[in-house]
């Protein structure tokens, strides 16, 4: 542990002194609680659209019951610009309904009363608006056709044949996993990311400066060599996941979610079990990034590979968060991916079982620990002579 200690304390000291290595500790691992703020400003807008959904109209007075019930719906009623089209087209507004003179006339004489929704379909952002819209005017629909049925002497419900009830049985704490679905996948990135710099330049930083070769000619063995070089890579990149970890318990403190009727809170101690089960990732992605910067020769060719080889873990996880699936023993063995799962547990409020755990934290040590003995092997003449 003396030769341990050595190789981490000098490389703790230099690191500490780059300001390199600490922003990206301390900074990159922002990006996640920055996203969530971002994340709810664009749920916000979606939720306003959705509650509250602002419809330029032409031709409001053809159609004054249609608009009372679109009122009544929830849709506020504007006036339409001066050229629906040209508006629309250059997205000024989403849509706009526009009623013809006829509207009523028809209404009356029982034809199909006409109504046209001018739309820029390739606009994202007006998917929901419109889709708003057209509920609502379909329960119009449906209003004055019943009534004409009764009229008739027809019972409305005799056109309706399957009626849908729907139950959500999901938790509180399952619709707040819902908008912080972003915050596993940022935790692991930080645990690759926080170390970044610092596994770079003790390996191929330290081999372009020629540091590397005199440290290889002390009479010290590779292993412990690379046992202090991955730990402080790792201390580094446990730094970047407690800063983004504090990060989402300040952001999630912050944002007025209660303005979008969510309820969300995560608790200071999630945050911290969620920092103590990404333990054993913490190390990997060092062992991981000293192994990548271990075969480079150069600070920039390192850097790159790094880069490229950093987002692989992640991917597991991202595309779980696309397409869920119902967790196994076999994907808690998978790296990244089994903490992924338990870190959503713990979001969520679920239990999460010791063996679980176990199982995810042994596969990735395995993991690490065999990075670390082939980057040990990597540590003699050959690296010396760059072979």
């Amino acid at each position: 542990m003396g030769v341990i200690g050595t190789v981490i304390r000098k490389e703790a000291t230099d690191n500490a002194r780059d300001r390199r290595a600490v922003s990206t500790a301390l900074l990159m691992p922002l990006m996640g609680p920055l996203s969530l703020v971002l994340l709810f400003f664009l749920f916000s807008d979606i939720q306003e659209k959705q509650q509250a959904p602002k419809v330029p109209v032409v031709g409001k007075e053809n159609a004054p019951v249609l608009l009372a019930q679109l009122a009544r719906s929830g849709v506020v009623v504007e006036d339409a610009p001066a050229d629906p089209q040209q508006a629309v087209r250059d997205g000024k507004v989403d849509v706009v309904l526009v009623i013809p003179s006829s509207f009523g006339d028809d209404l009356r004489h029982g034809r199909p009363a006409v109504v046209e929704i001018i739309v820029d379909e390739s606009r994202q952002s007006s998917g929901i608006l419109l889709s708003r819209l057209r509920r609502s005017l379909q329960q119009y629909s449906a209003q004055v056709g019943a009534l004409r049925l009764v009229a008739r002497g027809i019972d409305p419900l005799v056109n309706q044949a399957v009626a849908v009830s729907v139950r959500d049985v999901g938790t509180p704490q399952g619709k707040t996993a819902l908008l912080l679905g972003v915050m596993p996948l940022f935790l692991l990135l930080s645990c690759f990311m926080g170390g970044t710099y610092v596994a770079i330049d003790v390996t191929a930083g330290e081999r372009e400066r020629g540091s590397l070769e005199a440290l290889l000619l002390n009479p010290v063995k590779a292993v412990d060599l690379v046992l202090g070089k991955v730990a402080v890579a790792a201390l580094f990149g446990l730094l970047g996941v407690t800063v983004s970890a504090a990060g989402f318990v300040v952001a999630v403190a912050v944002i007025p979610f209660a303005e979008v009727d969510l309820d969300i809170s995560l608790p200071p101690l999630v945050a911290v079990a969620v920092v103590a089960l990404l333990l054993p990732m913490v190390l990997l992605g060092a062992a991981l990034q000293v192994f990548v910067g271990t075969l480079c020769k150069t600070f920039k060719t390192a850097q790159a590979a790094i880069s490229m080889v950093m987002v692989a873990p992640t991917i597991p996880g991202a595309l779980l968060m696309m397409f869920p699936q119902q967790p196994t023993t076999a994907m808690m063995l998978v790296p990244t991916l089994g903490h992924s799962i338990l870190m959503m547990r713990l979001i969520r409020g679920e239990p999460t079982a010791a063996v679980d755990v176990a199982l995810a934290s042994g596969s990735v040590l395995i993991v690490a620990a065999l990075l670390l003995l082939i980057t040990a092997r990597l540590f003699g003449p050959r690296l010396i002579v760059g072979r």
